[in-house]
């Protein structure tokens, strides 16, 4: 069973201190353990005398060597991976009979992982060791979970009756790069566990580290110490020197901590202030709410949790940023902020921790000494990835040691010069660094000479580019957030360079380190380090080249704008949603341009109309409608009556989609006014339908008829067919909200049958679910499950995720009224989960109701009353009445539940359930423990 390669070490038998080798892992821990220890001391302590004995003992009788016991686990290394695979078996077999452990149940997980270790002292140190205790800490008692190295490493020829089965790739606590692991099969262990405890399992939205972490221990144990003990901990320090990698990784550390997360809020792209909280709502899955300051919506979201927020890059927001700490630290007892800045937020209670360059090694130190200095870890280890020959060596080591002391252990300058061993020895960079890379004196001036360090590297780093590098480089900086190879070929693609140059160039910055590529949803983007992107700004301002890329910049944005409003209104939904996402920062930078005095404001106001649909879809109705506000104070913009009217009705809809009915009306009403003046038709047409639609919602049913009414006419004679078709589905919900169900039936058929001849897929999703809740209406389930089955289909084909967890919905009610309580329990968590994704508070509202609905049928009446009142104080604070019909049922379900339950007893849980947040609420109704109670 031994690979060629292992034939030779059987046994991991100790070497000379320094020596590194190829050694396969196996770390050890018994599951609740502390649990059986308060239980039963000195049952415990015989069972664990017999686990060790019997674990060394198997080790042992595989040709593997125990280096320690670590807590109740054991730590061991073997030669050959299959002896190591053969050596868990057997651990697990053994431990199978409670009998051998002195009568007390034990389960051990197991984690095995192979790689170079570096032996010394009689034991192992590396990054390998870290990894396999990572790969085990992920299992659960009894499994056995082993990486792909040692999958591959016995792949030819495994143990006997072993298997592997691939749970694939999870990431790891404190582990910068995840890993794929398998779980050992065997056919007399047991085999079914639950999901791995990944990184994942805390909920967080910790961006992925594709590099190693080098250095810093020091700075991470301290900074974690006072963590524990601060509410606000701001590492504080220059550009360049891993303020966020440190962040990241005290974030990722610190998961166990708190249980309601991680969160991760970049704050470099931003540059206006009042966006500081609408960035943290957004990290936080929060959206703002009428009538109440976004600051006040975080702080009764954070006032019960116990959640660590890391607010990175504060520097160029130091006043907003302070502000915001400091309201939320004042309402949330358990909340903490773990800021980096180059200055202090000056909050109180603040402690800053100062982040230092790397410590230096001494300019003659030999390969062993310097192989443990941070420093040159650092640039060694990156240095691999341009070169994979470069290694420390007795040649390289005094140029090594020299070029990290001439950049001051600053990380950011470490990891650029060594993008330059591609090219360039380290004797060479070490020469060029002479001349352009003067270090200064004086200790008064310690963080000035740094800042400058850093600069006279970037423009070391910069003079040593190509003309074209250059240029590229400076016109990259026009880019806020992110970019992709398209938008970098028409923005930057003017003379000199053309569009199929940038493609080259852009490769050779990122093998420079000068641009970093990132993997998302809708494909591969790329991104400058602030710090970078800042010189590169002042190199394209020095070349008189702003207010033209500026300019393109925002000509581009506005063409995706556009062509995201038409993706979002089709089959194409799902496709742009991420897509707009990833370059929200770039349109606000188009925005601010247009808005700014040297662009032109009308192509701001036709921007705001090609994202009102992102903005109400995405939780950004706050934004837009301070950008329409500015838009309706500007003299361009009062000055012409199209982009006036424009402006009024996205900010109309904008008001409409966050319940402010009363302004949306009102500047629908003047933008009616407008455009009837202009005497475009079709325009007409959009404001009556929109403006009779308020109406509906503010209970004048009539006059919202009148206005479909003439929509229509409109519509029909421009020959428009969508646009018919949504007024003939307006006309339906008008006439289902007065309770005429047969007109209701007779429009929504005929917007039906035109949709599907224009095969547009939403009107034709909308008509067949309210066709379906008019049979639901008439209690005739089969037809209302067909309709709704129906627009989920075509929902899911047309990629319309929102239009789906409608329909889940409300096939959900018909299971409720069918007493199908399995499925409408299913259902109702997958609308549940869908609409807070996509932060739809009326539908959400309603499902929570008929949770409280599901549960009274399911004989819970107290969480009923709960749910109910939950969801009520809700739909007050938002404003969002509910329909006749529907305030019926809600009325009669209420009045049900307090005569099961009683007076007092109803007005106790009406009150219990009105003291819950509408998240905390969602939350409740997700958890299994909740649908378990309302199954038993």
């Amino acid at each position: 069973m031994t690979s060629p390669n292992e034939a030779s070490a059987q046994h991991p038998a100790p070497t000379p201190d320094g020596t590194f080798e190829l050694v396969t892992f196996l770390f050890t821990d018994i599951e609740g353990s502390t649990e059986k220890w308060d239980q039963a001391p000195q049952r415990m302590a015989q069972a664990v005398a017999r686990h060790d004995a019997l674990l060394r003992e198997a080790v042992e009788a595989h040709r593997g060597r125990v280096i320690k016991t670590t807590g109740d686990g054991i730590y061991a290394a073997f030669a050959n991976a299959a002896d190591s695979v053969a050596a868990v078996i057997a651990i697990q077999l053994s431990l199978g009979d409670p009998d051998a452990t002195a009568g007390v149940p034990i389960a051990v997980r197991c984690g095995l992982h192979r790689g170079e270790a570096e032996q010394r002292d009689n034991d192992y140190f590396g990054n390998t060791i870290n990894r396999t205790a990572r790969v085990m800490s992920a299992a659960h008692g009894g499994q056995v979970l082993v990486s792909q190295a040692v999958v591959d490493a016995v792949r030819d020829r495994p143990p006997a009756v072993v298997g592997f089965r691939d749970l694939g790739t999870v990431r790891l606590k404190g582990l910068a790069t995840p890993e794929h692991v398998y779980q050992v099969l065997h056919p007399r262990l047991r085999q079914d566990f639950p999901a791995l405890r990944s990184l994942e399992a805390t909920p967080n939205n910790l961006p992925q580290q594709i590099t190693s972490f080098i250095g810093r221990k020091r700075e991470l144990a301290e900074a974690e110490a006072l963590l524990a003990s601060t509410r606000l901990l701001t590492l504080l320090g220059m550009g360049g020197l891993g303020k966020t990698r440190l962040a990241l990784r005290i974030g990722a550390d610190a998961l166990d901590d708190f249980q309601d997360g991680v969160w991760f809020v970049d704050l470099a792209p931003i540059r206006d202030p009042s966006l500081v909280p609408v960035e943290t709502a957004k990290a936080l899955g929060l959206r703002e709410e009428p009538g109440a300051p976004l600051v006040e919506t975080l702080g009764n979201h954070l006032k019960s949790r116990k959640l660590l927020l890391i607010l990175d890059n504060c520097e160029h927001l130091i006043d907003a940023s302070a502000n915001l700490a400091n309201a939320l630290l004042r309402v949330a007892p358990d909340f903490r902020i773990l800021a980096t800045s180059r200055e202090a937020l000056h909050v109180p209670g603040e402690q800053v921790y100062p982040v230092l360059p790397l410590p230096l090694p001494d300019r003659s130190d030999g390969v062993e000494a310097l192989s443990h200095s941070p420093a040159v870890q650092l640039f060694v280890e990156r240095a691999q990835t341009h070169k994979p020959s470069f290694a420390l060596n007795e040649r390289e080591a005094p140029a090594v040691a020299e070029l990290v002391a001439r950049l001051e252990g600053i990380p950011l300058a470490i990891e650029l010069a060594a993008a330059r061993v591609r090219t360039l020895s380290v004797t060479d960079i070490n020469a060029r660094l002479k001349d352009r890379y003067k270090l200064l004196t004086g200790g008064g001036r310690v963080l000035l000479e740094r800042q400058q360090t850093l600069r006279a590297l970037v423009d070391w780093s910069y003079d040593l580019l190509p003309e074209n590098d250059q240029l590229l480089l400076a016109r990259l900086s026009a880019f806020a957030g992110g970019f992709d190879l398209a938008a970098a070929e028409v923005v930057c693609g003017t003379e000199p360079l053309a569009p199929e140059d940038i493609v080259d160039l852009l490769v050779s910055l990122v093998d420079k380190s000068l641009v970093m590529p990132e993997e998302g949803e809708s494909g591969t983007r790329y991104r400058m380090l602030e710090t970078i992107r800042d010189y590169a700004r002042i190199k394209l301002i020095e070349r008189g080249e702003l207010e033209k890329l500026s300019s393109r910049h925002c000509d581009y944005y506005f063409v995706m704008a556009k062509a995201g409003n038409r993706g979002l209104q089709g089959p194409e939904q799902a496709e742009w949603i991420p897509r707009l996402e990833s370059d929200h920062d770039n349109m606000r930078a188009a925005i601010a341009y247009a808005l700014g005095g040297t662009g032109d404001p009308i192509i701001a106001v036709k921007m705001e109309v090609a994202l009102m649909g992102f903005r109400i879809l995405r939780g950004y109705a706050t934004e837009g409608r301070a950008n329409v506000r500015a838009l309706l104070a500007s003299p361009t913009i009062q000055a012409s009556d199209i982009a006036h009217a424009h402006t009024l009705y996205v900010g109309a809809n904008l008001a409409d989609s966050q319940s402010d009915d009363w302004e949306a009306e009102r500047m629908l009403e003047t933008c009616l006014a407008l455009r009837r003046g202009i005497g475009n038709e079709a325009e007409i047409a959009a404001t009556l339908s929109t403006l009779a639609a308020v109406r509906l919602r503010l209970g004048d049913a009539v006059r919202a008829r009148q206005g479909e009414e003439e929509a229509l006419a409109i519509f029909r004679r421009l020959d428009h067919r969508i646009e018919e078709s949504i007024v003939l589905l307006h006309l339906g919900e008008i006439c289902a909200h007065t309770g005429n169900d047969e007109d209701a039936r007779r429009f929504f058929e005929q917007s039906l049958a035109i949709a599907r001849d224009v095969k547009y897929q939403e009107t034709e999703s909308d008509c067949e679910r309210m066709l379906g809740q008019l049979s639901l209406e008439q209690a005739d389930l089969p037809a209302a499950r067909r309709r709704f089955e129906r627009a989920l289909e075509v929902c899911e084909a047309a990629g319309d995720r929102r239009g789906a967890a409608a329909a889940r919905w409300w096939l959900a009610k018909v299971d409720i009224a069918a007493g199908d309580a399995d499925a409408a329990r299913r259902r109702l968590g997958e609308a549940i989960r869908s609409f807070e994704s996509f932060q739809m508070s009326a539908e959400m509202i309603g499902s929570l109701e008929d949770q409280a609905r599901l549960a009274h049928v399911l004989g819970v009446p107290e969480e009923a009353a709960r749910l109910h009142s939950a969801a009520a104080a809700a739909r007050e604070r938002l404003v969002l009445p509910r329909a006749p019909r529907a305030d019926q049922r809600w009325r009669a379900d209420v009045g049900a539940i307090r005569t099961a339950l009683g007076d007092a007893a109803f007005d106790a849980a009406w009150a219990e359930g009105r003291e819950w947040e509408l998240k905390d609420v969602v939350a409740r109704t997700l958890e299994p423990t909740f649908l378990s109670a309302l199954a038993a």
